[in-house]
């Protein structure tokens, strides 16, 4: 169902055997990194509430979310188009120039950005926190000045992902927070800077990180400046950057309508809700991209490329359905031990945010064609429809349903923008999505989360119990309906036989 738009993808050049062993074993590996930063993170929170008050821990987020809106600014969104445009380069060469001309791009962008905000960080100051004093200017020049260096890393990062150099990855990521980590506890404790500690830290984390992954790029592919890979990231990116604000709209303005129409409480349940929703892409679909995102580009030239998308489909679904269907059913029970029962409201609304998110893995998984034909204005136009159905549905739901009314407005927000870029991707670029077995494991993930919201209050050994059983009943539907392949099943056997061997199997 081609357009007649026709790339040098649409050429198949590649007959090699296809492993698809190398998604799971790189997707286990960045997982695994990711548990291990977010395990660290928590293990930091004693020395946050200990030796930062709750006014630093607001002024560091005040910062944190103005350096996001800044880095959207600076054009961050612009290295979406390393991968698209590495694998399209049929010369080593010039691969090379695609990533040397990106990392000149982003650094002297995100210099730029950083540079301006430091001249006008009294006027920032006045904005974010709503006066001029010595410590908000110094707290928006420290973090201006660690988002200068950030575009250091962004590129030397997605050239490791394109090498599918999982471990090393992780062990930079890891490594790079293990040191930002010491140097907060030295700035905290001994020396007790507060908020700006945690940002001096953040400074110079960025700055030796960036500049090692930078030079660490430099000699491995180069320094060489190409007019077109200039052109073709800046016509590729600039549409992704406006779409950020969008996207921006979509994931927090709810917040604002809801503490309108309720209180800082509604807010407060919701945003947790929020929170558990938001791990599947965490612990999910993150770890998983950073594999798909180069390597789809690459499957593109390949004459078994719709085999390849439609299994793969398949099995990034058994992924997150999987961890959703955990994340929907022992959420209540988590919250009865972790938090006061004035939050526990917040578990019915987690199921919702999960389908939400599921549908911003699908538009991400499903822009494909939009990215090969290079249309990306197209997936920003999907982001702002989305984003004004997301505005118009909480303004009409979020004062008569409040944290219902912001859950459904999104997933019905999500729903719009998966529609448009599915429809404009596959009338691009076709793929033959292997659709069926994504709607038996979505059949039964629906009624294992449906009768689990039907179980009745009991004593919380019990209610493990119960979902526990649930869980089991998912895992026999996906075994018994035909969403394994025979390969599938025999290769789940080895595992629970031998798994080490398995291991060995992913490794090839």
């Amino acid at each position: 169902m081609s357009t007649g738009v026709v790339t040098e993808a649409e050429a198949p050049v590649q007959t090699d055997e296809f492993r698809m062993g190398r998604i799971g074993r790189h997707t286990l590996i960045y997982g695994l990194g990711v548990i291990a930063q977010r395990a660290l993170s928590i293990l930091m929170l004693p020395v946050y509430t200990r030796f930062m008050t709750p006014a630093d821990y607001g002024a560091l987020q005040l910062i944190f979310l103005t350096l996001e809106i800044a880095s959207i600014a600076a054009g961050s969104r612009i290295g979406w188009g390393i991968y698209r445009f590495y694998h399209k380069a049929k010369d080593p060469l010039d691969k090379k120039a695609v990533l040397s001309t990106a990392l000149m791009i982003l650094t002297v962008s995100f210099g730029i950005v950083g540079s301006l905000i430091f001249i006008f960080a009294p006027t920032v100051a006045l904005v974010v926190f709503g006066w001029q004093g010595d410590l908000p200017v110094l707290l928006v020049r420290l973090g201006c000045a660690s988002l200068a260096f950030e575009g250091l890393v962004h590129v030397p990062f997605s050239y490791i992902m394109l090498s599918h150099r999982s471990k090393l990855f992780v062990q930079l990521s890891i490594g790079k927070l293990i040191f930002q980590a010491i140097l907060n506890v030295i700035f905290l404790i001994p020396m007790g800077m507060g908020a700006a500690g945690v940002l001096l830290s953040t400074l110079i984390a960025n700055s030796v990180f960036g500049v090692f992954l930078a030079s660490f790029l430099v000699y491995h592919v180069g320094r060489r400046f190409s007019k077109s890979a200039f052109s073709d990231l800046f016509r590729f990116g600039l549409p992704l950057v406006h779409m950020q604000i969008a996207t921006f709209v979509l994931t927090f303005g709810d917040r604002y309508i809801l503490n309108r129409a309720a209180d800082t409480s509604a807010v407060g349940i919701y945003s947790l809700a929020y929170t558990f929703g938001f791990i599947l892409v965490v612990i999910g679909y993150s770890p998983f991209a950073r594999v798909w995102d180069p390597m789809r580009f690459e499957i593109a030239k390949r004459p078994d490329r719709d085999a390849i998308y439609g299994r793969v489909f398949v099995y990034m679904n058994l992924l997150l359905v999987t961890i959703g269907v955990g994340i929907a059913l022992f959420t209540k029970d988590l919250l009865r031990v972790m938090a006061d029962p004035s939050f526990h409201a917040a578990a019915a609304l987690v199921p919702i945010l999960l389908v939400a998110y599921l549908l911003h893995a699908w538009t991400r998984f499903h822009n494909l064609g939009i990215f090969i034909v290079e249309k990306t204005q197209l997936y920003s136009i999907a982001n702002w429809v989305a984003a004004a159905v997301s505005v118009v549905g909480y303004v009409l739901l979020i004062p008569k349903y409040h944290g219902w009314g912001a859950a459904i407005a999104t997933v019905i927000a999500f729903v719009v923008r998966q529609v448009l870029t599915y429809h404009w991707s596959q009338k691009l670029w076709y793929v033959k999505y292997n659709w069926g077995p994504v709607n038996r494991l979505m059949f039964v993930a629906i009624v294992v989360c449906v009768a689990a919201q039907f179980t009745p209050e009991t004593t919380l050994p019990m209610s493990v119990l119960i979902r526990g059983g649930l869980l089991v009943v998912y895992f026999g539907g996906v075994w018994s309906l035909n969403i394994l392949t025979n390969a599938d099943r025999a290769f789940v056997k080895r595992a629970l036989r031998s798994p080490r061997r398995a291991m060995a199997t992913l490794r090839g």
